[in-house]
């Protein structure tokens, strides 16, 4: 069966802390830490902060297997940054039917305006997955900046800054007919 859920993380954020400090020692996600590391403190919030975080955890069975985090630029109503980890990667089908039910969300019920992330051009698994979606469902690419981004190792790289505005998903659901 399908169902799973999609909750705030500071429901379970101690399961999620250990979970991040743990795939950060997998070094497949040495880019999921923008900063070059991982501060507790300022990753997940101790309760729900909506104006400025939307941080969420999707759980199958009782297992965190994602981690959505995105941070809102207001009053402006854009998400100006976004980072997914998947912690379960046979449950990756999952994961993207979620993230499917997450633009809903924003686009509709917080009414986003544009949803902007970016991936280091030396990512390549994500920069493929990335490139696939946008040209598959809906988005852009808006261009590159140059060391953009340093990994938790020290390595730097080149990003890629891709967004998608609310009249792009709008116009896919309405061709789509979801």
């Amino acid at each position: 069966k399908m169902s799973y859920s999609l909750e705030p993380a500071y429901l379970v954020q101690n399961d999620l802390t250990r979970l991040i400090i743990d795939a950060g020692k997998n070094p497949i996600n040495k880019w999921f830490f923008s900063d070059g590391c991982f501060s507790f403190a300022s990753e997940i919030e101790k309760s729900p902060n909506t104006w400025l975080h939307e941080n969420f955890v999707v759980i199958k069975d009782r297992e965190i297997i994602a981690y959505f985090e995105a941070n809102w630029c207001k009053p402006l109503n854009i998400i100006s940054n976004f980072r997914l980890i998947i912690f379960n990667k046979k449950k990756g089908f999952i994961v993207a039917r979620a993230i499917f039910d997450y633009f809903e969300y924003l686009f509709v019920a917080r009414g986003c305006k544009a949803f902007n992330w970016f991936v280091a051009t030396k990512n390549l698994h994500a920069r493929r997955v990335y490139e696939k979606f946008v040209k598959k469902y809906f988005g852009h690419l808006v261009g590159k900046r140059h060391c953009g981004q340093m990994a938790y190792n020290g390595e730097v790289s080149d990003i890629y800054l891709y967004e998608v505005t609310c009249e792009e998903y709008f116009e896919w659901k309405e061709k789509s007919g979801k």
